[in-house]
């Protein structure tokens, strides 16, 4: 039986036994401003766990396991941006497999804002990550705002074939930047088309660690979750950040990306293009 979504009326959510891991956590080595100690203690505080997903790098993953409780608490993961728009959370049960996936198929495609699109298609992506065994699911299907920056919306505006979704586990039913209206639509996709679901918080900052989960009713290491993720074992539960926690994150993540104004602009504009083409 598919996992239950539940929407939360209060922040941080609350859940009960069993395993709790945010899926989605950027660090200070992509466009993030939480260190991975920092991270480590909150986790341990809340009795959380979570996925390291920075933009198109591991160096996360790489320095949370140098910890020795990393194993048990972190699952190997990388959110990356494709050259069409979409971003794909792809997990791994191993930072060693998560590093060959890296090695052979991302290094080296970043662009000059290393945050910002790769030079990699979806399908180029999602091929690689399924042939490397890694858990593929679309990040915030509907988002963001004008960008496309979701797979659903990429197939709505006519930029992906619906086909891309034959190669996609799964979708993020729950993400903590998106709005109530648009995660609604990406949980009842999901649910009229057998996809498994996740919930993450998209934080960029401590506070917003946590602020959706996905949760097993039983202890599991990361990568019995990530088995109970792919047979649509786990539930969901989160909240959404309104607008004044967006436009305080947005500021603050900002001076991420202020170094690479120009080459940002133009990854703007190179998409825009695209699906103004579509």
């Amino acid at each position: 039986m598919p996992g239950t979504v539940q929407h939360s009326a209060s922040c941080p959510v609350q859940w009960t036994g069993g395993s709790a891991f945010d899926m989605h956590v950027h660090t200070n080595h992509s466009d993030g401003l939480v260190r991975v100690p920092e991270l480590f203690a909150h986790l341990h505080r809340r009795g959380l766990r979570a996925a390291v997903t920075d933009h198109n790098t591991i160096a996360g993953v790489r320095e949370a396991y140098e910890r020795e409780d990393a194993a048990s608490i972190i699952i190997p993961g990388i959110e990356v941006s494709a050259s069409d728009g979409p971003h794909l959370l792809i997990y791994f049960d191993t930072p060693r497999d998560l590093s060959s996936y890296y090695e052979t198929s991302i290094r080296g495609h970043q662009g000059a804002c290393p945050h910002m699109a790769t030079d990699l298609s979806t399908e180029t992506i999602v091929t690689a990550a399924n042939e490397n065994g890694g858990l593929v699911i679309a990040a915030h299907p509907y988002g963001y705002a004008m960008l496309v920056r979701g797979v659903l919306k990429a197939i709505e505006v006519g930029m992906l074939s619906p086909e891309i979704l034959d190669n996609i586990d799964g979708l993020e039913v729950i993400c903590g930047g998106l709005s109530h209206a648009l995660n609604i639509r990406a949980e009842t996709y999901a649910a009229e088309h057998n996809f498994c679901m996740t919930g993450g918080s998209d934080a960029h900052t401590l506070r917003e660690v946590g602020r959706a989960v996905t949760t097993s009713a039983d202890p599991l290491t990361p990568a019995e979750f990530l088995e109970a993720v792919r047979h649509q074992k786990t539930d969901v539960v989160g909240c959404e950040r309104g607008p004044a926690d967006n436009l305080l994150m947005g500021t603050q993540v900002m001076t991420k990306y202020v170094p690479y104004l120009p080459s940002g602009l133009a990854v703007h504009i190179r998409q825009g293009k695209m699906r103004l083409r579509k």
